[in-house]
């Protein structure tokens, strides 16, 4: 069978999200080292705790909230939603910028966060509603790959911009944002039309809880809170600790010097601050790899059945955190050879839990899947700041920082184990 071609919305949408990825990672990437640096260093001066109590917030809104934004795209269309977004996400960043205050920031974020929300059912349902079963799972890996396109720019360039002043990182996500109003605006077509009913609309709860039959089905429970619990919050406390642990503890002072040799020093000075330390933001991510990477890994993988990939993604991402457990001291260079293994585990297994769970549902509820597959992401997202923030804190005050990476291995270990029993009870055919 011959693939089908892609229409002009597929890659609009994913147009759109790479401007949304390079604000919100941006953002994100390079927030926990803001929150942490010392308030007389230009930084807000928190704890690891403190910090991870508002990752957790600010991740579980953007991850609870597509529940609620996925009935509203079936119902009155996905143009108008990302319009909505775009409504809160602009004053979001530019607001950052006002405030150092502890009460305003977590407001700001969490609007940013339901911003978030409402954006991120919106683009993953526009692929599911303009591919088919010929391109389907190669759809989803182009999508993912524009996911860390706007990943990977949007960490360098806040990072770069952020050496000169925190605030121009701020600006340069409000950008992004105006740009995705303005693709939005004029290329921009609903990928389908908003459901049509006769007579009063039932209200938003009905429509919310229609998910709630696919929720008290046994084996779609159990992936939900082994995925959500043993993979996603690892997942994230990557994300939220990669980062800030590279800039703190990985000698980022000797690899300025090792890029010097190959590269312009003007070049690095960019990505650096005045000390000569690469900003951590800049080399803690895994976008640049999946960039490379994804749509090999998706060809490789695309006639394998969903778990068993998902399951080698799992342990190549455990790999991964042995890479940067190992990277403190002498070995700097081995942070690079972690945050690789965690991509290429990170890219065989997220975008298929994706297709996994959104097909369980009929086209038309597009909407309410794209909702669905983010319950485990809000489960993991949510916990990982309040559960290994803290720890992280107690390892850094007993001098064992590189120990959250053992712990994080040893939560995918169980979650691999776990997914084994899961396909052998509920065996997929996808």
């Amino acid at each position: 069978m011959s693939r089908s071609a892609f229409p002009r919305v597929f890659w609009v949408g994913n147009i759109i999200e790479i401007l949304e990825r390079f604000a919100y990672y941006g953002l994100y990437m390079g927030f926990q080292i803001y929150a942490t640096k010392a308030y007389v260093e230009g930084g807000l001066g928190w704890s690891e705790s403190r910090l991870g109590v508002v990752q957790s917030i600010f991740l579980f809104l953007s991850y609870s909230v597509p529940l609620v934004s996925g009935v509203l795209a079936d119902r009155y269309g996905f143009k108008k939603m990302l319009i909505w977004s775009y409504v809160l996400y602009l004053p979001g960043f530019f607001l950052l910028s006002l405030t150092r205050d502890f009460t305003l920031v977590l407001a700001v974020m969490v609007l940013i966060a339901v911003a978030a929300g409402l954006f991120k059912p919106l683009i993953a349902g526009t692929v599911r509603l303009t591919t088919d079963e010929t391109n389907r799972t190669l759809g989803f890996g182009i999508f993912y790959l524009m996911v860390n396109v706007g990943a990977f720019f949007g960490p360098m360039i806040a990072g770069a911009l952020r050496t000169v002043n925190w605030n121009y990182s701020f600006y340069s996500a409000s950008l992004a944002v105006v740009a995705m109003i303005v693709v939005t605006a004029i290329f921009y077509r609903n990928p389908i039309e908003p459901v049509k009913v006769a007579g009063k609309r039932p209200s938003l709860a009905k429509d919310v809880l229609e998910i709630v039959p696919f929720l008290k089905q046994g084996k779609l429970m159990v992936f939900i809170l082994l995925f959500g619990v043993f993979i996603e919050i690892p997942f994230w406390s990557f994300f939220n600790l990669c980062p800030m642990y590279v800039d703190r503890f990985v000698a980022t002072d000797q690899l300025y010097l090792d890029f010097t040799k190959v590269l312009p020093a003007a070049l690095v000075d960019l990505f650096s601050t005045e000390d000569k330390r690469i900003a951590g933001e800049t080399l803690a991510h895994t976008a640049l790899y999946v960039m490379i990477f994804q749509l090999l890994v998706t060809r490789l993988s695309e006639k394998a059945r969903s778990i068993p990939v998902i399951s080698v993604g799992i342990v190549i991402m455990l790999l991964g955190c042995v890479g940067l457990w190992a990277s403190t001291g002498n070995f700097p260079w081995l942070m690079f050879a972690g945050t690789i293994l965690f991509a290429i585990g990170e890219m065989a297994c997220m975008p298929r839990m994706e297709q996994y769970l959104i097909g369980l549902l009929p086209p038309e509820k597009t909407g309410l899947g794209g909702g669905l597959l983010r319950i485990p992401v809000a489960i993991g997202a949510g916990l990982s700041g309040v559960t290994i923030n803290p720890l992280y804190g107690k390892f850094i005050a007993d001098g064992n920082p590189h120990y959250i990476w053992l712990v994080l291995g040893g939560m995918l270990l169980v979650g691999y184990l776990g997914m084994l029993v899961y396909d052998r009870v509920w065996r997929s055919t996808d």
